[in-house]
C-alpha cells in the first residue's frame, strides 16, 4: 500500500556562467564548491551555460542528471544544460524533449505529485541576441520559434513552467496579460477572504530597465498562450530581485514563467543570494504545492482492526461490564483534556496519548468477558 505525503516540491535554474573553473592549473567542477549548495538541496534544479562537453559526466549525491550539451566545431564549449532530479522523484518524471541545444522539456506526473494536470517544465538558456553564435546561427529566431510551438502542444494536456536564463529585460509597466482576462486569471485564483495573493496583477523591478527584443517575445508568449511572469508579483520576490551583475551593471535577465492556471500552486518564487564565485548570475527557485507517493509503503500492512459481533448474549455482557466500569475516572480525563489544548492551542502528543488511552478504557467495556 502506498501513501500520499504532503510536500512542497522546490525546483531552481541557476546559470552558472561555466560549471568548471580553474584553481591553480587545476579543473574543479562547481559542484564541489559549498556556494552552490543553496540550491542544490531543491528537488529540481536546471543549470545553464554549463560549457561541457558531451562526454562529461555529472554527478551528485542523491540526484540524477540529464544534460543538453551544445555541438561546437571548436574546443571552447558554449552554452549547455544540466538538470538534476532528486532520485525519490524520479518516477514522476519523463523527459520529453531535448532535440535543440539549450532547452529540456520534462513532464511531471499528475498523478505522482496530485497536480490537477500534467505540468511541462522546461529549462532554457537564450543567449544574448547580439552574440557570436546567435548572429551566425539565428538562434534567437529559432528557439522562440520552438517555444512557441512547443507550449501550445504542452498546454493542451498540462500547465507550463518556463525557467532560465532569458536574457530578455522587461519594464514592469509592460502588460504580460490582456486586461479584459485579469479578473479570471489573477483575480479570482484564491478565496476572497485570503489576506494575501501570493501573485499580485501588476509587477515590480528593483531596477528601471527598457523592454528590449526579447522582452517583447517573452510578453507575446505570455499574452498569447496565458502565461505569468513570477518575478516582482510573487510572494518571496514581491520588489523583482536583480538576478544579474558585471561590470556594465545590473539587471534582470532571469525569469519564472507559468501558466495562469497554476498560480494556486505557487508558493513563493525567490531569487538566492549572488555568489561571485560562482556566477555573474543569482539563482531562481519556485516552491510549489504537491504531493508525493511515499514508495517506502509498499509493503505496509493495515493493521487489522478487532471488531464486535453484536448478539443477545453480548448485550448482557455489555451491561454487565458497565456496573463495574469506573466512570469517575473517564469524566476526570475527558474534563482534563480542554485546559491542555487551550494552554496549547494544539493537540499535541500529550493529549493525543491522553484521547487514546481514555477511549481504550471505553472501549474495553465491550471487550472484556471476551
Amino acid at each position: 500500500m502506498c501513501i500520499k505525503v504532503s510536500k512542497q516540491l522546490s525546483i531552481s535554474s541557476w546559470n552558472v556562467n561555466g560549471l568548471f573553473k580553474r584553481i591553480s592549473g587545476n579543473r574543479v567542477c562547481k559542484l564541489d564548491d559549498d556556494n552552490i549548495c543553496q540550491i542544490m538541496t531543491a528537488d529540481i534544479v536546471g543549470l545553464s551555460e554549463t560549457h561541457i562537453p558531451t562526454n562529461e559526466i555529472l554527478n551528485y549525491d542523491g540526484y540524477k542528471c540529464f544534460v543538453n550539451c551544445r555541438s561546437s566545431d571548436s574546443n571552447k564549449v558554449r552554452g549547455g544544460l544540466a538538470t538534476f532530479f532528486k532520485k525519490e522523484i524520479l518516477s514522476g518524471v519523463k523527459l520529453m524533449d531535448k532535440t535543440m541545444d539549450d532547452i529540456m522539456w520534462f513532464k511531471l506526473d499528475k498523478t505522482f505529485f496530485s497536480f490537477d494536470r500534467n505540468v511541462f517544465l522546461c529549462f532554457l538558456y537564450i543567449p544574448p541576441s547580439n552574440s557570436s553564435y546567435t548572429l551566425r546561427t539565428n538562434f534567437d529566431k529559432q528557439i522562440f520559434e520552438k517555444l512557441e510551438a512547443d507550449i501550445a502542444k504542452y498546454s493542451i494536456s498540462g500547465d507550463v513552467i518556463l525557467m532560465g536564463d532569458l536574457n530578455a529585460h522587461i519594464n514592469c509597466k509592460e502588460l504580460d496579460f490582456i486586461t479584459n482576462e485579469v479578473d479570471d486569471s489573477l483575480d479570482n485564483f484564491l478565496p476572497t477572504n485570503y489576506v494575501a495573493d501570493s501573485v499580485c496583477k501588476f509587477r515590480n523591478t528593483q531596477v528601471h530597465q527598457k523592454t528590449n527584443n526579447y522582452g517583447k517575445l517573452i510578453l507575446d508568449l505570455c499574452t498569447e498562450s496565458q502565461l505569468r511572469i513570477l518575478n516582482g508579483r510573487t510572494l518571496g520576490d514581491s520588489k523583482g530581485k536583480i538576478t544579474f551583475y558585471n561590470h556594465n551593471g545590473v539587471s534582470i535577465d532571469d525569469y519564472c514563467l507559468c501558466s495562469s492556471e497554476f498560480l494556486p500552486n505557487i508558493v513563493n518564487f525567490s531569487v538566492g543570494q549572488f555568489e561571485p564565485t560562482i556566477s555573474d548570475h543569482c539563482p531562481i527557485s519556485i516552491t510549489i504545492h504537491s504531493q508525493l507517493v511515499n514508495k517506502s509503503c509498499d509493503n505496509y500492512v493495515k493493521p487489522t482492526l478487532r471488531r464486535v459481533k453484536w448478539t443477545t448474549k453480548r448485550e448482557e455482557i455489555f451491561k454487565s461490564n458497565m456496573l463495574k466500569v469506573n466512570f469517575g475516572t473517564i469524566n476526570s480525563d475527558v474534563d482534563n483534556f480542554n485546559p491542555k489544548i487551550e494552554a496549547n492551542n494544539t493537540c499535541n502528543s500529550n493529549v493525543t496519548q491522553s484521547v487514546n488511552d481514555t477511549v481504550s478504557s471505553i472501549s474495553s467495556i465491550l471487550y472484556n468477558g471476551h
